[in-house]
């Protein structure tokens, strides 16, 4: 089991020879995806129980993002994907509890240039926090493409050691359009241009997901019959997603966490 999920701000620091923890910010409802994500985040970073914290967004009952005392409390800070999106304006109280939650929490974090990953529906809410336009059609359905590091890549101590080309699993219906203000690209892609930027020296942002493996890209798979992909084509979105080797994508988070975790 993971840590439950933050209900107020704290009130004692951790004791002096612990790991101080990763808050992972979940903007995705209890189910199969989000225990995967968790998983999946605790294998590549080798991270035990107590070394994540969850916060809820969705938890009407979870303390709100500006309580937080990020640099006494936290290593660093993960933002999950979510079924939810920025678009649209008939959103349930759940859709708005979260993208509040999201946006204020974003600016926070590239404001105090706090270490973070945020992952698709984080990115999206990094780039909003900080002056970026999100645009249709440069959305991808449920596959591995090929992503390719920039020179800002290649120099980057997150993301050097990926090869100068990779392959991660994706699914999103929209895509950054307008680059943020301070952003740098890191990685892009054949379709979608925008795969990675950085904002200062220790914000990140993917959109694809460094999160998913194989096994868990099958898991995706069944949940978004004809939201991703037609579900009649259900076989050949498994071959060509159990085709692709997304082993360097998944290091990313093994790369984040060695490179922030620290000492209360």
């Amino acid at each position: 089991m993971v840590t439950g999920s933050v209900q107020c701000m704290h009130t004692e620091s951790a004791p002096a020879t612990s790991r101080l923890p990763f808050l992972v910010a979940v903007c995705r409802p209890t189910g199969d995806i989000a225990t995967d994500e968790l998983n999946t985040l605790r294998m590549y970073g080798r991270l035990g129980d107590e070394d994540l914290e969850i916060m809820d967004l969705l938890d009407t009952d979870a303390c709100e993002p500006e309580t937080l005392n990020l640099q006494r409390d936290y290593s660093g800070v993960i933002i999950t994907g979510s079924p939810f999106g920025f678009h649209g304006e008939d959103k349930s109280p759940e859709h708005q509890r979260v993208e509040r939650r999201v946006r204020a929490l974003a600016k926070r974090l590239i404001d105090q240039d706090f270490p973070t990953l945020g992952i698709c529906f984080g990115l999206q809410a990094l780039s909003l926090a900080s002056g970026g336009k999100l645009v249709d059609g440069f959305g991808e359905d449920l596959q591995a493409p090929r992503i390719s590091l920039t020179d800002d890549g290649h120099r980057d101590p997150l993301t050097a050691h990926a090869g100068p080309v990779f392959y991660s699993y994706t699914g999103h219906s929209q895509a950054v359009g307008i680059l943020p203000k301070g952003a740098s690209i890191l990685a892009t892609g054949d379709f979608c241009h925008v795969q990675m930027l950085r904002w200062g020296k220790n914000v990140y942002g993917t959109q694809f997901h460094p999160e998913i493996t194989r096994k868990g890209m099958h898991i995706r798979i069944n949940t978004y019959g004809d939201t991703y992909y037609p579900a009649d084509q259900k076989a050949a979105v498994i071959a060509r997603c159990d085709s692709a080797d997304v082993l360097s994508a998944n290091q990313l988070i093994t790369r984040f966490v060695e490179r922030y975790q620290r000492t209360a």
